[in-house]
């Protein structure tokens, strides 16, 4: 049965079974701290009008807001509720992945600056990965327009991580049409030791990158220089590979993360059962306090074994970049994205629905 209000995976035996699919988790969400730079201004999409005046399309029911009867990429409206219904581990299921910016000694309630829906589907062996950039601007049940990162803190309320994942899923089901089944949250330190317990990964680093001016985990500076070519990175820099943006932008981030999600499962099969088994104790000491999910045992030993047996070929990788996105400037002056929703039809239909 599915444990909506368990906030922490609950054993190490649980971090086990799921390594393959946890560990891709953590490598897809600790691109955090991400920060936009505009580089067109162009006008709001009129589509996006379809919620106006802070949210005034949302009604209220019993279960809570669900939005008024409109299509969506020519779907049918979207339910706002969560699934109560366990994954039997034939039909499709969405997770959305979110990075928490937050350094030591801080709440886990923080921003979640780094967005990302997978979909595995069992029925054809494949899975989707698409990128969400944090400055979308987009309608948050009950709030109104904001950025959509900022739905998690707005649904936590301070101290609850589950109900700011609840919003969070909302959202992403209002605004962009698909239908999310379960979340999985993850901070910096669950990055850097997850992958140092797993003895690090080899990534194939496409350029140079040099970011002096790359910030470290106390608002400060803490340079950072890659050379191209293939090269076996610690957690921390790991971490630093996924988060740097000025050598190119948010959208070339989101392909590094991308890789770097490939990177760890790739480590975490080629590890075997007996490598696995060998550093679950560990893996899970080193993490646990760091991510939070509504993943059941159950649910998460049936993903474990079904994106583990997904071909890398047949993992499809996308980013909701300037292709499907253009810059807005709010009347507050704010700097933010607009979706374009024809141009992202298409691709959420073959991600999601196909």
């Amino acid at each position: 049965m599915r444990r909506s209000n368990q906030p922490i995976l609950p054993t190490w035996l649980s971090f086990l079974l799921s390594a393959a699919f946890i560990l891709s988790s953590i490598a897809v969400l600790f691109f955090a701290y991400l920060t936009f730079q505009v580089v067109w201004n162009r006008p709001v999409n009129p589509v996006e009008a379809a919620a106006e005046n802070n949210g005034a399309n949302l009604e209220m029911s019993q279960d809570g807001l669900v939005p008024v009867p409109t299509a969506v990429f020519g779907q049918p409206t979207p339910t706002l509720i969560p699934t109560s219904e366990p994954w039997d581990g034939s039909e499709r299921v969405n997770i959305l992945l979110m990075g928490i910016d937050r350094r030591p000694g801080e709440s886990f309630i923080s921003r979640t600056d780094s967005i990302m829906i997978i979909s595995v589907n069992p029925a054809n062996n494949t899975a989707s990965i698409l990128s969400v950039p944090r400055d979308l601007y987009v309608v948050i049940p009950d709030r109104g327009r904001d950025r959509i990162n900022t739905a998690f803190v707005y649904g936590a309320n301070g101290d609850n991580p589950a109900r700011g994942a609840i919003l969070s899923m909302k959202t992403i089901e209002l605004n962009l049409g698909v239908h999310i089944d379960h979340y999985v949250l993850v901070d910096f330190g669950a990055v850097i030791r997850g992958v140092d317990a797993l003895g690090g990964i080899d990534v194939n680093v496409p350029y140079t990158l040099n970011d002096p001016t790359f910030p470290d985990m106390n608002y400060g500076y803490d340079p950072l220089y890659i050379p191209a070519g293939l090269q076996h990175f610690d957690g921390l820099t790991t971490l630093k590979y996924a988060r740097t943006r000025h050598v190119d932008n948010d959208f070339g981030r989101a392909q590094r993360q991308q890789q770097v999600v490939l990177a760890i499962r790739d480590k975490a099969l080629g590890l075997g059962i007996t490598g696995l088994l060998t550093r679950a104790p560990t893996l899970y000491a080193q993490v646990e306090q760091g991510i939070r999910t509504d993943l059941s045992l159950e649910q998460i030993v049936r993903l474990a074994t079904t994106v583990t047996d997904i071909p890398g070929e047949d993992i499809r990788q996308e980013v909701l970049d300037y292709d499907y996105v253009s810059s807005f400037v709010t009347e507050a002056g704010a700097q933010v994205l607009i979706l374009d929703n024809q141009k992202a039809a298409i691709l959420i239909q073959q991600l999601f629905f196909n």
